[in-house]
């Protein structure tokens, strides 16, 4: 910068200079040809530095710091007066020598890097990186509109894996003697190789349910329908259930129901939050409540599909549903196989995905021949597939505080002193002779010693198996010699709805677990989440909890009837029952046809 000032101190005497020539000499006729000589020196001095100056300002303002290094170390000199015009050559030779060593240091430059997010380095030992592992999942991503078929997953049962009270699968500590009760379903998911689907409907489907069932079988109608609107790309309704009477509920929306010849006042249940998670359930399949789905289809379905064997003593509860949900029905098809409805390849059935947008179901029994395959399906959508979260957070709430959060065992005893009708002379003889055996132990826990010793023996031996200490009861509330048994033999350890209830209205309100809906909720909830679960046969409550545990890959389960009966012949086998299908009762008994 020093050297440009002084450029411009020269460039302004050299000025002075020429005007002062030019004026005080004009009129002298003997130095005319000095004046000539003068003036062209000056104006050659003057462009020179002119050029210099320009090269220099060139210089400043497009170099870099290191390109004016460089160029300070070629030397630039300033014509002389005398040097004839041969200087200004050199002048400019100079200049294109600078210009040279400035594209020089440029080509040197690293080229400007663009604005990139930077990827992060693969490992040393990892010369590639590795793709981004999807985020897990306490619920599965949501479906894209239009997903394409992929490979399914691979989601293989491990063996004897509990679940803690959180619902992950975690190991308790048991011993050699464990041992899970194969259920006559495949647990392989992967082997099945089920197609994903690929259809998006805009249409909804509907379950009809059997209004004359208890809140758990219309559950159970419900979670067919969702499998069933996930297959054909549809919606699902969650439809209006009811409360059953029979503990005294409240009705807050009473419906007069007949229910074998007597008229009980139910409660109806329209929320869907009442039910399900539904904000769960709408990250996998667009899910809506009833009266919204009244609403969008005018009261009206466009078609109900029948599938199956309906029994006839049913069909009166399908028309107290309808007579609830308050929705009039266009036309019905009649199939004998869900498969006219959807095909193993998951491609269109009878009803394309853009017809009949508000359509109802009827599940009959051999609907749903292919057991496998339902549950594979339900397993990949499990994972949303929730109870309410209030039921939930009492339920954890409960295992952690009541039960210290320790792995426990749970069992459903379902055989109370009602089952004992099952054994009456005037049942069918297959009837009698599924039963007879469980109305033995029945009557024993009441009057007999020997059933009742053994029973406990017998649980104590299966909870030693799997190193527990805890239990709890699921079962109606009449079993009040059961429960004082369990009571007296597993002091301290022994828990039942009774403190169920009692610590609902403690952490909770007395209104809680006010009705028999939320109570059975709650006791699911428990027997899902506990280490080892005891089922009982022929019930469709314990096939609502082996359907959550089974789809979830949780297999430490039993036949509460093969262990306190010893694994004696006459009882019927726990297999898994659901949904209902092509199912044989007389393969639940060995060597005996029934």
């Amino acid at each position: 910068m020093h050297f440009l000032a002084a450029q411009k101190q020269t460039l302004f005497i050299g000025y002075v200079c020429f005007i002062l020539t030019f004026r005080l000499i004009p009129k002298l006729q003997m130095v005319k040809a000095m004046q000539r000589r003068l003036i062209k020196r000056g104006l050659e001095l003057i462009g020179a530095v002119a050029v210099v100056y320009l090269m220099l300002e060139l210089l400043d303002s497009h170099t870099s710091d290191q390109a004016d290094m460089a160029g300070q170390n070629i030397k630039v000199q300033l014509p002389r007066s005398d040097s004839g015009g041969h200087e200004i050559n050199e002048l400019r030779e100079q200049l294109r020598k600078v210009q040279q060593v400035q594209q020089e240091q440029q080509k040197k430059q690293p080229p400007p890097v663009p604005f990139v997010q930077q990827q992060p380095k693969p490992a040393a030992n990892n010369p590639k990186p590795a793709p981004p592992k999807p985020k897990p999942q306490a619920s599965k991503p949501i479906a894209p509109k239009n997903p394409a078929p992929k490979a399914p997953v691979q989601k293989v049962a491990p063996k004897n894996v509990p679940v803690a009270a959180d619902g992950s699968k975690a190991n308790s500590g048991g011993n050699a003697k464990q041992t899970s009760l194969d259920l006559g379903v495949n647990l392989d998911f992967a082997k099945l190789n089920l197609p994903y689907p690929s259809l998006k409907s805009k249409g909804f489907v509907l379950p009809m349910l059997y209004f004359d069932m208890g809140p758990n079988n219309l559950f159970r109608l419900f979670r067919q329908a969702t499998v069933t609107a996930y297959e054909m790309g549809r919606g699902v309704v969650v439809p209006v259930f009811h409360r059953h009477p029979r503990m005294g509920d409240a009705a807050e929306n009473p419906f007069v129901l007949p229910i074998f010849d007597t008229n009980y006042t139910v409660d109806l249940v329209w929320p869907p939050s009442a039910t399900i998670d539904a904000g769960m359930l709408k990250k996998v399949i667009n899910t809506v409540s009833m009266k919204e789905f009244n609403r969008n289809c005018k009261g009206k379905l466009d078609v109900v599909v029948r599938c199956g064997d309906v029994d006839v003593k049913r069909e009166d509860g399908l028309k107290h549903f309808q007579r609830a949900a308050d929705m009039k029905i266009a036309k019905e098809i009649t199939i004998q196989s869900y498969e006219e409805l959807v095909p193993n390849d998951l491609s269109a059935g009878i009803i394309g995905p853009d017809e009949d947008k508000c359509m109802g179901i009827v599940y009959g029994k051999k609907c749903l021949p292919d057991q496998d395959r339902w549950l594979a399906t339900f397993s990949r959508i499990a994972d949303n597939f929730w109870r309410p979260q209030p039921i939930r957070n009492f339920a954890l709430k409960f295992i952690a505080q009541k039960l210290g959060g320790k792995p426990f065992m749970a069992f459903h005893w379902r055989y109370e002193s009602d089952w004992l009708d099952m054994c009456k002379p005037s049942r069918p003889k297959g009837a009698r002779d599924r039963n007879r055996e469980i109305c033995r132990i029945t009557m024993g826990l009441s009057y007999d010693d020997n059933v009742r010793s053994s029973f406990v023996e017998t649980i104590k031996d299966k909870m030693a198996d799997y190193n527990l200490k805890q239990i709890y009861l699921a079962s109606p509330p009449n079993n009040i010699d059961l429960i004082r048994l369990l009571n007296e033999s597993f002091p301290g350890n022994f828990f039942y709805m009774d403190d169920v209830m009692k610590f609902a209205e403690k952490t909770e309100s007395p209104e809680f677990l006010s009705n028999n809906y939320k109570a059975s909720f709650v006791e699911q909830e428990i027997c899902f989440r506990s280490t080892l679960y005891l089922g009982a046969a022929l019930s469709s409550w314990t096939q609502t909890v082996l359907t959550d545990r089974l789809s979830r890959g949780i297999v430490k389960h039993d036949s509460v009837l093969d262990v306190v009966g010893k694994g004696n012949p006459g009882f019927p086998k726990l297999v898994f029952q659901f949904p209902e299908g092509n199912f044989n009762f007389g393969g639940m008994m060995k060597d005996k046809k029934v």
